[in-house]
């Protein structure tokens, strides 16, 4: 039975393989579920910011009809003075009427002035402000996203390696000529012949292993010839070099 030599190594490659993919895909859901939330966060900053600007174009309007109230306020004091005025004569009526004449180029010229400063000056460094306000935003909602998984390098795997198990066999083969050879390390025991000496021949695997072999049992070879057994750690060893039965791979 053949028996590959790398079969760890590749099960385990696998097992590599598989805990990666499982990885990529539960990252990549994740990525997707920030990616969807990063969309949300994008149009929830733009709105914000569309509906601040459109906020402080409406204070601007504001503060133009306040400034249009005050005009209008201080234009109708100076036609009530001049219609009044036009009941007195003197020098004192006409110097009030122009104090209400300033007056109201004053109050035209402050209108202008407040006009031009909310729609100019004060509405860009707010427009100024939302922006950086918007650009912030979504600094921190990508940031949020983090980077997109990769799946990275292929995990290799190894060869198959037949040739190492009978590299191992053989050397198993050449420890086996004067070890191992106690019945009670094998298994699945079968009788397959006897030598021309007269030693049984059997057939089995050494237990935990798969490899099939095919030789004598110390127990069989003690009963026949003494001289070709030894112990080696509390088991029977036979020199396979004094009986006529080879150690071999079936």
């Amino acid at each position: 039975m053949c028996v590959d030599a790398n079969a760890g190594a590749r099960f385990a490659a696998k097992q590599r393989h598989l805990d990666k993919t499982f990885k990529f895909k539960s990252q990549s859901l994740q990525y997707w579920n920030r990616e969807t939330g990063l969309k949300r966060d994008k149009n929830r900053i733009a709105r914000g910011y569309s509906i601040g600007i459109s906020n402080d174009y409406a204070r601007a309007l504001e503060k133009q009809g306040a400034a249009f109230k005050s005009a209008e306020t201080a234009y109708k004091k100076y036609i009530a003075g001049k219609a009044r005025g036009r009941s007195f004569q003197g020098g004192r009526t006409k110097a009030s009427q122009r104090g209400q004449l300033l007056q109201l180029l004053a109050a035209k010229g402050g209108l202008e002035n407040r006009i031009k400063k909310e729609f100019g000056r004060n509405m860009d460094a707010r427009y100024r402000k939302r922006l950086m306000q918007m650009q912030t935003q979504q600094v921190a909602a990508r940031q949020k996203l983090g980077n997109r998984p990769e799946f990275g390098a292929p995990v290799l795997m190894p060869p198959t390696d037949y040739l190492s198990t009978f590299i191992n066999a053989g050397i198993s083969l050449a420890s086996a000529a004067i070890s191992n050879s106690d019945i009670k390390l094998k298994e699945n025991i079968e009788h397959v012949g006897v030598s021309p000496q007269g030693y049984n021949i059997y057939e089995f695997n050494y237990k935990g292993g798969e490899v099939r072999f095919r030789g004598a049992m110390a127990q069989d070879v003690l009963k026949k010839n003494p001289m070709a057994v030894g112990i080696d750690q509390n088991h029977l060893t036979v020199d396979y070099s004094k009986i006529d039965v080879n150690m071999e791979v079936v």
